[in-house]
């Protein structure tokens, strides 16, 4: 029944998010931006040089693949941010904090608005990008490789979802506590970095050939979970701790 509440104030938030032009227009913008970068550097690779694209893809994995991650905190900062700012700007934040929900209900509300979207659109862009790979390769007769490959992918289910929960919680504290979003937007520059550890360390192990290794790649991509982990804990627990409707109300 909790969270039956939740859904409910979940639904309406992204229902409130999609009316906001920049909001709806940037998602569709960021969804499409990620694979169709990735899409189309696998079909430049594999259409220059079949034979030694598996190799190239494969090399140039470590360092692309994150972005999809990137791209996936974006929509989430945009929905979070707007789930109190906007409503304050609408003159319906009062009414729906006067609610018989309890904090924790809302708070779930607030945070699934984001959630659920971010981390959808975080999975089909793998699920686009690894599907076009594989056709791209079968079409030119290159060998198949996984782009994202398994240390990527590893990274994007983990890191990727944790790092959306923190930033969700923390933009949620901070929009119900600033009066414009562009306030809110501000904080998400800064987790966003987080995702470049993997993208930068593989770098420092690469060879003359542009080989990378891939226990250095794997180490990178587990600490950047763990970063991200310990931050979602440490976020949410605050969020949990510190959301107070009567607060927010008398701003």
């Amino acid at each position: 029944m909790a969270l039956h509440k939740s859904m409910l104030v979940a639904r309406a938030d992204l229902k409130m998010a999609m009316k906001v032009s920049y909001v709806k227009y940037g998602l569709i913008a960021i969804v499409s931006l990620g694979p169709i970068m990735l899409v189309g550097l696998v079909f430049l690779i594999a259409l220059l040089d079949p034979a030694t694209a598996a190799a190239t893809l494969t090399m140039m994995d470590p360092l692309l693949s994150p972005m999809l991650g990137i791209l996936a905190i974006i929509p989430a900062s945009l929905i979070s941010a707007n789930a109190l700012v906007g409503e304050r700007e609408q003159s319906t934040l009062e009414p729906l904090l006067c609610t018989p929900l309890t904090d924790r209900e809302l708070l779930i509300g607030k945070a699934l608005s984001s959630l659920i979207p971010a981390i959808t659109l975080l999975l089909g862009s793998i699920l686009i990008t690894e599907i076009s790979t594989i056709m791209i390769l079968l079409y030119v007769g290159a060998e198949v490789v996984l782009f994202p490959g398994v240390a990527s992918l590893f990274l994007l289910l983990t890191a990727g979802p944790t790092l959306i929960l923190a930033i969700v919680s923390v933009m949620i504290l901070i929009s119900g506590r600033v009066k414009r979003v562009y306030e809110a937007y501000q904080t998400s520059g800064a987790t966003v970095f987080i995702f470049v550890i993997p993208m930068m360390l593989p770098m420092v192990s690469m060879d003359a050939s542009g080989n990378v290794d891939m226990n250095l790649v794997w180490l990178s991509n587990i600490v950047t979970f763990l970063v991200c982990l310990l931050l979602a804990l440490i976020t949410w627990a605050l969020a949990i701790g510190r959301f107070n409707r009567d607060k927010m109300v008398s701003m």
